[in-house]
């Protein structure tokens, strides 16, 4: 009975660590990258059509077309390419992700 309990309490102890991430956690660093990079974040407007690619070592690539506000008022479609890497922790934190690279096209 002894052993049941210490196998239990030690599974338990091992599940509740830190997941790890994954394309979901790494849409959501990379649009929140992509939030900060505009000059009026409040008028982006996310196509619903990215893509997330895993590059290894807790490295993804975000892809996503845009409509963000340009420096005249206007409204301009492009596409944001992010590469994000997490870092540590939890990785729904997005303070938990460093941007790589962020470009717009």
């Amino acid at each position: 009975m002894n052993k049941f309990i210490l196998i239990s309490a030690l599974f338990v102890i091992f599940s509740c660590g830190t997941s790890m991430p994954n394309e979901s956690h790494a849409k959501e660093a990379a649009r929140a990258a992509i939030i900060q990079n505009l000059k009026n974040p409040l008028d982006v407007k996310f196509h619903q059509n990215e893509t997330v690619e895993s590059l290894g070592d807790n490295t993804f690539e975000y892809t996503e077309t845009i409509n963000a506000t340009n420096s005249f008022g206007g409204s301009i479609k492009q596409n944001a390419v992010v590469k994000v890497k997490w870092l540590k922790d939890d990785p729904d934190e997005v303070s938990n992700w460093t941007v790589l690279s962020i470009e717009f096209n």
